[in-house]
């Protein structure tokens, strides 16, 4: 079988965002299960600079009443093919999105992938697209490709990674989009990207079981749960997995000490150790530590956190690292936190791929209070470190955190059910008081969450299953 996957980013080449994850670790899962996969994405600048990728052809693509080129480009790591679609007016700019042609950029992008095909000779049983910036893509393989064999027999899959982001442009942009118009186009008077792939596409997915169901409401449907609705019978939710050879305590180069869920005890007190001396916090006393690795937006359960803060640390012995940026009120709120609380409370503003892990390892606890969640990979990865996820019972979270039961001791982390800053707190301090008071079950749990499987292996099998749908 061959799947050719579509998305705007993916490591190791450009990250903003899980996408980049989901789009760099699974094609590995799927080459171990026999699949002919392969990858293509922008050929961003950041990519370019670094002038690894081999010239292949080009295409050109109408875009109104030009013809604009679109270079292919190919490379191969850890045997996984990439391809590149080059264009020094779309994708030769700094950031990867946010600019005012964003619309007229992914269209180009999705035009020229399809072109792409046979510059590469590259015609694959299944087209995997992801996200609103590769939503045409079906859409124009019906309308513009069905009289070409070698085009007519391709399926595809579209995966919703954040149903929030859907590619909504004016209707007047269909005047440079060489493509018929239908009402599987429009929404609400404008260009949807996201609509059209879910009218148009063979089979809609979505990263968890859970969050498949939340998008079918009013509450986190964001306008799209109705259309949804009309394709429910062929709308999955398959849960993301992680990258376990990158995010792996044994191996990892950017931790303080290595270690397994044999070793973790030791392991786990010589990583907290350190990441409290990088930050400058003593080490004197035993106490518990919070990490925060996210994104400082309205999604992300900040407004929860910031009301109750300083109740926690002033009443409890518990410390706090946390790492992100993002919203200039919550950046601002977190420094003038570490100000105030200089022995207590650190922020690092901005991302590091080598800080991350080392909260990831070093802390005890792992804040994810999303008010939205659709799969979460910092729980994931929290849970592969031993540092017990707290979260909201959301999206993946739901799915993948098995709240402390102090009864019997299971669980793999501890949540909350309401969006509540008083019940966000009351589990806060359930988890300080099992980390100070109930050090043998705290143990039991890290043990629990670091055997638990999140790997693509499994994940990756449910989606070969429903590739194989088109062939039944």
């Amino acid at each position: 079988m061959k799947v050719l996957l579509v998305g705007s980013e993916c490591t190791p080449f450009v990250k903003t965002g899980g996408l980049a994850d989901v789009m760099g670790a699974l094609p590995k899962a799927l080459k171990k299960n026999g699949v002919d996969v392969r990858v293509i994405i922008p050929y961003y600048k950041k990519i370019k600079d670094k002038n690894f990728a081999e010239y292949k052809g080009y295409n050109y693509v109408r875009m109104g009443s030009s013809l604009e080129y679109g270079g292919v480009f190919q490379a191969t790591v850890d045997d996984i093919i990439y391809y590149f679609i080059d264009s020094e007016k779309y994708f030769a700019r700094e950031r990867l999105y946010g600019y005012g042609d964003d619309g007229e950029r992914f269209a180009f992008f999705c035009f020229s992938v399809l072109e792409a095909l046979r510059v590469v000779d590259f015609f694959p049983d299944v087209i995997h697209c992801n996200d609103w910036q590769t939503g045409l893509i079906p859409y124009i393989l019906k309308k513009n490709y069905y009289s070409y064999h070698v085009y007519n027999r391709i399926r595809t899959v579209y995966s919703i990674h954040n149903i929030q982001y859907q590619g909504i442009f004016p209707m007047d942009m269909m005047s440079i989009l060489y493509m018929p118009y239908s009402n599987s186009i429009e929404f609400d008077g404008c260009i949807n990207f996201m609509k059209t792939a879910i009218m148009e596409a063979n089979i809609i997915t979505t990263v968890s079981p859970n969050y498949k169901n939340e998008v079918l409401t009013d509450d986190y449907g964001y306008n799209m749960n109705n259309v949804l609705g009309l394709r429910y019978y062929d709308f999955y939710g398959i849960l993301n997995g992680i990258d376990t050879d990158k995010y792996n305590p044994e191996t990892d180069p950017f931790i303080y000490k290595n270690y397994s869920a044999s070793t973790f005890v030791s392991g786990k007190k010589a990583n907290k150790k350190a990441l409290l001396e990088e930050f400058g916090l003593d080490n004197k006393e035993d106490c518990p530590l919070f990490g925060l690795v996210s994104r400082l937006v309205d999604q992300k359960g900040i407004d929860l956190l910031m009301p109750i803060i300083d109740d926690v640390i002033v009443n409890s012995n518990a410390k706090f690292i946390l790492m992100g940026s993002g919203n200039q009120e919550y950046e601002n709120f977190f420094r003038d936190l570490e100000a105030r609380y200089p022995q207590r409370f650190k922020c690092y503003i901005g991302y590091s791929d080598q800080v991350a892990q080392k909260i990831y390892a070093g802390a005890d606890i792992f804040l994810m209070p999303s008010k939205f969640e659709p799969c979460g990979l910092g729980q994931l990865i929290s849970m592969r470190y031993g540092t017990l996820p707290l979260v909201r019972e959301t999206g993946g979270l739901k799915d993948t955190v098995r709240p402390y039961n102090k009864f019997n001791g299971d669980g793999t982390g501890f949540s909350f059910h309401n969006y509540d800053s008083w019940e966000f707190k009351e589990v806060i301090y359930l988890a300080i008081d099992t980390y100070n008071n109930h050090k043998d079950a705290f143990k039991k749990l890290i043990k629990q969450a670091m055997e638990m499987d999140y790997s693509w292996n499994n994940s990756s099998l449910l989606y070969l299953d429903l590739y194989k749908k088109f062939n039944q």
